[in-house]
């Protein structure tokens, strides 16, 4: 089934960044446009104004360069609201074939305590979501927190990404 729009909801975050960097290497394997999300909850969550630069900054960084690879087939949309609300309202009305979003991949407290809006859109998002963690991000994947060795996508000495 080919691609023909991505929707890739951004936040300057590492992991969105990571999502938006794997949306732009199958956008170019075919012939799929992506929309960049950037929903801004800045205000809300009482960032200092000089984090919010840095984010800003490697936000318009990083859409530059995908700007670069696929020109006009990359838009972007900066809308204030609920993240997980506008995301999932913004897929369904596009009707996208697929969403690519970062994720910390954080369990148990952290996640409680911080919800995830990843997983919100993944529980609900008509569409296929793919969901991709900064490579080397410092967290520990499932498969080693629970069994003590690394997961089957983690480079071994014997198998290096």
């Amino acid at each position: 089934m080919p691609l023909d729009s991505i929707l890739v909801p951004v936040d300057g975050s590492s992991p969105s960044l990571a999502a938006l960097e794997h949306a732009v290497v199958l956008a170019e394997d075919g012939s799929a446009s992506i929309d960049i999300l950037h929903v801004d909850t800045a205000d809300e969550l009482g960032l200092a104004t000089e984090a919010q630069d840095e984010i800003a900054e490697a936000l318009d960084a990083a859409i530059d360069q995908a700007i670069a690879r696929l020109g006009k087939r990359l838009s972007r949309r900066d809308v204030s609201g609920d993240p997980l609300r506008t995301i999932i309202e913004t897929a369904r009305d596009g009707r996208y074939d697929l969403i690519v979003i970062g994720t910390h991949g954080r369990i148990g407290r952290l996640h409680e305590l911080l919800g995830s809006v990843a997983e919100g859109v993944v529980r609900n998002a008509l569409c296929p979501v793919m969901t991709v963690r900064e490579p080397g991000g410092g967290y520990q994947s499932f498969a080693e927190r629970r069994h003590g060795r690394p997961s089957v996508s983690e480079p071994t000495p014997h198998h290096p990404r």
